[in-house]
């Protein structure tokens, strides 16, 4: 039994991982708390990792069940999401050098979901594969209570990557301080284009739906 748990807890972990980046959306996070003080910025990387792990655990219990009920596909999911992400990245690429601090001082512990969980870290990407994962009998079973235990877990583990690269974002960029305009770009286009292959990709999905 420790085996199957195990197992689906590393298909889960390493099915997402790759999704979430957090490596790669640190500088993201950085950049929208960078008015923060250290301590709350810490804080607020909890919260988006105990969001993240609320978010796509229930996403994984009740998510199809759910986009049964309101007829909600995936691709449309993908589009949705792609079209905030898009705006976000575009926003931060455009604004110019001296507002940087300004642009997102309004951010506070009240926007730890949204937009920082959902869609920024935990996106229509991110949904989409633990959609992928939801179990497809009855979780009274057996080897489904083993198989959704393991696939949570590894959900947890990915929100725990998330806390941590989070957490350690401004250390991160303190040793990339000379590039810290650059970085904020470079961060802002990555998420331009993760954006861009979520919305052609539920585009695609779309039109293999209907055609």
């Amino acid at each position: 039994m420790l085996h199957e748990i195990f197992n689906s807890a590393a298909i889960s972990f390493l099915a997402l991982f790759p999704i979430l980046n957090p490596p790669a959306m640190s500088p993201v996070f950085w950049e929208m708390t960078s008015h923060m003080k250290d301590k709350e910025r810490k804080e607020m990387a909890f919260l988006v990792g105990k969001y993240s792990f609320y978010l796509l655990a229930t996403l994984f219990l009740f998510g199809s069940w759910l986009m049964k009920i309101l007829g909600i596909s995936i691709p449309v999911i993908r589009i949705s999401g792609g079209i905030i992400l898009f705006n976000t990245a575009w926003n931060m690429l455009s604004e110019k050098k001296e507002n940087n601090s300004e642009k997102y001082k309004d951010i506070q512990f009240k926007n730890a979901f949204y937009p920082i969980t959902m869609p920024i870290t935990a996106g229509p990407g991110s949904m989409a594969v633990t959609l992928s994962l939801a179990p497809k009998e009855p979780l009274y079973s057996t080897s489904m209570l083993v198989y959704s235990s393991g696939i949570i877990i590894g959900i947890m583990l990915a929100a725990i990557s998330i806390f941590i690269f989070y957490r350690f974002s401004q250390e991160f960029i303190k040793k990339w301080i000379k590039m810290k305009e650059t970085l904020s770009k470079i961060s802002a286009f990555i998420l331009l284009a993760i954006a861009v292959q979520i919305t052609s990709d539920g585009f695609i999905g779309l039109l293999k739906q209907n055609f």
